[in-house]
């Protein structure tokens, strides 16, 4: 209750000192957004990958090598210049004079150290598998050999030597995420010096998150903004009723999903604005966990529903298209779009037979979700059409989201909806997650058919026989159905009308480090 009470206060504070503002005073320097699904855990750089707002905040206190441009494409931004090798093996990476918020000089070591970090078998970097096209990267985390066969070394204070186990076409895309940021020092569980354009002047967790343009940032000169202040509003109407007044510049993704009715009051407005990005809706299945362990089960799941039905009335404006994000695979996958109850029952009938079970015996399900726009009502849909067309009991749980995302990982749950995304425009970034068990492999699935395919087209030179894998890979999925497939993505949001200059990159995070009013 104190808790409560206190951010209350504060909140009231924010507003009222925002409202005695002139009104015709136009703000050039400060940008005020909210994190409406909460605080943080960490400000590490591995920790921010597992959120969306995670990343986007990475963007302005962290500087990688690159960053990703309006286009998509990656920018030398820590790197001064790339030398790649003709087999795309070796990466050169020569820094530029950069400094850490403190003034001291930012070093290829300090790269060299956080990658490595990330690869240590105690480290509990979340993404670590984003670097195992790095040679010995992958053996390094298992613990079977030492960090020292890694293909990072740092050659001098400003060169970076990486070499890869295999080419990866889109690496240069993936040094723009925090997973490649340095680290001043791996030992700190919560950084202290950061080396992007913005610095952490104030942090009060729950509360608030205040940055300051860093002085000692390589770019500074580009920078406009002086301040950017991140408040933790997490009713939905309140924050919206902020943004109305002015208070807060920016609603929806990637900060966070809007609700329809709000889509609508944006609509009529005409304030609401579109972005796509590849990103796809996905209800996990964990396999380990009885029933679920049958694909026939999964699958009967899988065509009892009409996806349609979730995006025209729930998911509004999300394309219903590809069950991996848009523009990964050319190759159209075999699922079903609208529901097939007849074979759905065929299906499930096969399953109850797998497992010595009858329609009587079959113990209830329990889908969670987490407390963000249209996921309880995703939640209420699949029990109804669960129930009405298999004859299923289903019973619903509310999570808040830091939660839901941890429970994810560890795999304690049995059925949970989330947005799926790829670091990079390769498929095998995703297929990766699928095939090797670890806190990425959210249904806890392996298919030894499925892991062969995909280290073949790990070590694939050949662009065309390297998709066609690839699409075999993924055909296995749809037959196997460890997750179900729901719609593509497309970010839906609205902002300050004289806000400029924000960029959003491949994973769909916002870098918000050059904007400008």
């Amino acid at each position: 209750m104190l808790k409560a009470k206190t951010s209350c206060l504060l909140l009231l504070i924010v507003m009222v000192f925002m409202s005695c503002q002139k009104k015709e005073e136009k703000r050039v320097d400060t940008l005020n957004l909210n994190f409406q699904e909460g605080d943080l855990p960490s400000l590490h750089p591995h920790g921010l990958m597992i959120y969306l707002r995670g990343i986007s905040l990475s963007k302005n206190i962290y500087e990688g090598f690159t960053r990703i441009d309006e286009k998509g494409l990656p920018q030398l931004a820590g790197a001064d210049s790339i030398d790649v090798t003709p087999d795309g093996l070796k990466y050169e990476i020569h820094l530029r004079e950069n400094h850490w918020t403190d003034g001291s000089l930012v070093t290829a070591r300090d790269y060299e150290n956080g990658w490595k970090e990330a690869l240590s078998p105690t480290s509990n970097c979340p993404r670590a598998d984003l670097l195992y096209m790095i040679k010995n990267a992958e053996q390094a985390k298992k613990g079977l050999i030492e960090s020292g066969s890694i293909g990072i070394q740092s050659l001098n204070d400003q060169t970076l030597l990486v070499e890869l186990a295999h080419p990866s076409p889109h690496f240069l895309e993936l040094l723009a995420q925090p997973i490649c940021a340095p680290l001043a020092d791996v030992k700190e569980k919560e950084p202290k010096k950061f080396n992007g354009p913005f610095q952490v002047a104030g942090w009060k967790h729950g509360d608030y998150l205040n940055l300051k343009k860093n002085p000692n940032y390589w770019d500074k000169d580009q920078i406009v903004l002086e301040n950017i202040n991140i408040y933790m509003v997490q009713d939905t109407m309140t924050a919206f009723t902020m943004f109305e007044k002015g208070q807060i510049d920016w609603v929806g993704v990637p900060l966070v999903p809007l609700p329809i009715e709000i889509i609508s009051r944006l609509e009529e407005k005409k304030a609401l604005k579109s972005h796509p990005v590849d990103r796809a809706f996905w209800v996990f299945l964990n396999t380990l966990s009885p029933p679920l362990s049958s694909p026939s089960i999964r699958q009967a799941l899988n065509l009892s529903f009409d996806r349609k039905a979730i995006t025209d009335h729930i998911f509004t404006g999300h394309p219903l298209k590809k069950p991996l994000p848009d523009a990964l695979l050319s190759i159209e996958p075999a699922f079903e779009i609208e529901e097939n109850l007849v074979l759905a029952n065929q299906e499930f009938e096969l399953g109850l037979e797998e497992l010595n079970l009858t329609r009587e015996t079959f113990p209830p399900l329990v889908i969670t979700y987490s407390q963000q726009a249209g996921r309880k009502q995703v939640a209420e849909y699949l029990q109804q059409v669960w129930s009405k067309g298999l004859g299923i009991e289903v019973k619903l749980e509310p999570q808040e989201w830091n939660i839901f995302r941890v429970n994810l990982g560890t795999g304690n749950y049995q059925i949970s909806g989330s947005f799926e995304a790829a670091f990079y425009k390769d498929p095998l970034e995703l297929m990766q997650k699928f095939a090797t068990l670890g806190p990425n492999n959210f249904p806890q699935w392996t298919n030894p058919e499925f892991i062969e395919i995909v280290n073949l087209a790990r070590n694939e030179v050949d662009p065309d026989k390297r998709i066609n894998l690839l699409a075999d890979a993924e055909q296995i999925l749809m037959e196997d159905v460890p997750f179900i497939p729901i719609c593509s993505d497309e970010f839906i949001f609205s902002h300050h009308t004289d806000l400029k200059g924000y960029i959003f990159d491949c994973v769909g995070a916002c870098d918000f480090s050059r904007a400008a009013f």
